[in-house]
């Protein structure tokens, strides 16, 4: 079988090998469903992946508000012990991992400090707007975990605590609704994500559940682009994936390629003493579109904690995703499990890809002086983000890459060679062969980088959003949001960075991920959440459109229509 990828500046297409041919080649074996097996570098292994139902999702109609929503006494009761209770989590085991002592020296030039100079002019950034503006009381968190994605004017928001969404997203000062997330779903506790799904013109949403037996979950919502306020939702349990009812699944994040969406957790007891094993799920989109009952196929594993899924809509007819977390071989921060699952399949394929060393722990992102503290306390490699894109980097040049399609993740490394900061690296990877290509990095010595989030847009260049914040001798810097490019216009490191979003009050701790995705209609620019803590204490989410100037055209049509 043969993957169609596409590209638009006109169309432009490549053919990707399936990777059943790699498997063929390097040699197989077969797993028993959901069970955990290793795999040697650069030989792919396939294991068979088991198989669930749900019926009708049921249609609700959220509470909305033109003032954002603050949570009763109740509420607030409940999401008190619910924080206690996800803080309170064990990480999984940890096989032999990396130190800073295992990292060289890092190459390539540093990333430009704040104030030093504007990106290039073709940098630009069409929107900005705040969710909400200074609103005290409304449950923000400084563990934001944001997520917005549109369909033109029509933007939809998530964070930890609170929902929006708007009909007049090109508007000077768009006119934004709060729904209150309560009322789609029983327990509801936090870990909001959204997505937009081109191909089905639907928003696509997930939230986490906390209670008991089949309460603790999390909830899938669907709802048409243009009338944001009509949702079928799905309630799905530890038991609907073959495990029992109560077991706690965290962490839920989704993503979609042309045919089904992906939905990933980890999965704890119900007492939360323990990890038991990191799921993921596959469910037809045609199926959510409808509100229908449906099958889906799902997997668990116990060897690797936390999936990085990819962004964007580049996965088409095969999905991907990676984890840089072995619960018990060695590899972690000097490899990369690599999987993917082809729609036509029940199997999907695993290969292990060793890469170059990076510091596998948190790290410290308070500023010298001690006026930033260090909001990096919840720090760990585990999130990641992926994306498949042109091979365009390193100046075109570079014979590495051979003209294959790239498929690149972007980690958080803890301090390692010579920076006494945590910063960001990016993977690159040949699609076809999964055969790895080096690692570049957005890092300053004089300050923080964590968080990133990176997605492909129409041309297969890469967008990214990430935090920052730290400082050394009196040079201090809030947490705050910066934002990356990497295309043909600066194709090698440190690319194009713009330093946009300044905060002016602290937080000792930071969310555990941000989502960059596309601008759609997709027409070039990325959309994408930073938040910050301004001089009030407040936590004040701000959704971001950003792109090259080359992309204006494209924005200025869509973002009214």
């Amino acid at each position: 079988m043969a993957v169609l990828r596409r590209w638009a500046t006109g169309w432009r297409f490549a053919v990707v090998a399936a990777t059943a041919l790699s498997m063929a080649v390097g040699g197989l074996f077969w797993a028993s469903p959901g069970q955990a097996s290793s795999s040697r570098y650069g030989v792919a292994h396939i294991a068979v992946g088991r198989t669930g139902h749900v019926g009708p999702g049921r249609i609700v109609h959220p509470a909305t508000s033109t003032r954002p929503f603050r949570p009763t006494a109740a509420e607030r009761a409940a999401r008190a012990r619910g924080v206690k209770f996800l803080a309170s989590l064990p990480k999984a085991p940890i096989g032999r991992h990396t130190t800073a002592a295992d990292v060289r020296p890092l190459r390539g030039p540093q990333t430009r400090a704040p104030g030093a100079g504007r990106a290039p002019t073709s940098f630009s950034i069409f929107k900005t707007s705040a969710i909400p503006a200074e609103c005290s009381g409304c449950g923000q968190s400084a563990i934001n975990e944001p997520d917005t994605a549109n369909s033109g004017k029509f933007i939809e928001q998530t964070s930890n605590w609170n929902m929006a969404y708007t009909t007049n997203g090109g508007a000077k000062t768009p006119t934004w609704l709060y729904q209150d997330p309560y009322t789609l779903q029983t327990g509801f506790c936090c870990d909001q994500t959204v997505t937009y799904i081109p191909g089905r013109d639907r928003f696509i949403y997930e939230g986490l559940t906390l209670g008991t037996g089949t309460v603790q979950g999390f909830s899938i919502g669907v709802t048409k682009s243009q009338a944001p306020t009509a949702w079928c939702v799905y309630h799905f349990d530890a038991s609907s994936f073959g495990m029992t009812a109560g077991d706690l699944l965290d962490y839920p994040k989704i993503a979609y390629d042309n045919n089904n969406l992906f939905i990933t957790w980890n999965t704890y007891d119900p007492t939360g003493a323990s990890w038991m094993n990191s799921g993921l799920a596959r469910m037809p989109l045609d199926s959510l579109a409808s509100c229908a009952g449906f099958g889906f196929n799902y997997l668990t594993r116990t060897d690797n904690f936390t999936f990085g899924l990819t962004y964007g809509n580049s996965s088409l007819d095969t999905f991907y995703w990676v984890s840089d977390w072995y619960t018990a071989s060695g590899g972690s921060g000097s490899s990369e499990r690599i999987f993917s699952w082809a729609d036509n399949s029940g199997s999907y394929s695993l290969t292990d890809v060793a890469v170059a060393a990076y510091n596998f722990a948190g790290g410290s992102c308070a500023s010298a002086d001690g006026v930033v503290t260090n909001w990096c306390t919840r720090l760990d490699p585990r999130w990641e983000t992926a994306w498949i894109s042109r091979a365009e980097y390193n100046a075109q040049a570079n014979a590495a890459f051979a003209g294959d399609t790239i498929l690149g993740v972007s980690i958080t490394a803890g301090p390692g060679g010579g920076d006494p900061f945590p910063y960001v690296i990016y993977e690159y990877f040949k699609l076809n062969s999964l055969g790895y290509v080096q690692t570049s990095a957005t890092f300053n010595d004089g300050f923080a980088f964590a968080f990133p989030s990176c997605a492909p847009n129409l041309y297969g260049y890469v967008g990214c959003a990430m935090s920052f914040g730290g400082g050394t001798g009196t040079t201090h810097y809030f947490p705050g949001g910066v934002l990356v490019e990497q295309d043909n216009i600066n194709p090698t490191q440190p690319w194009a960075a713009d330093f946009n979003l300044f905060g002016a009050g602290n937080a000792t701790a930071w969310g555990d991920y941000s989502v960059t995705q596309p601008f759609n209609p997709a027409v070039g620019p990325w959309i994408t959440t930073e938040w910050s803590v301004n001089s009030s204490g407040v936590v004040v989410p701000e959704v971001v459109i950003f792109g090259r100037g080359h992309d204006a055209n494209g924005y200025n049509r869509w973002k009214s229509s």
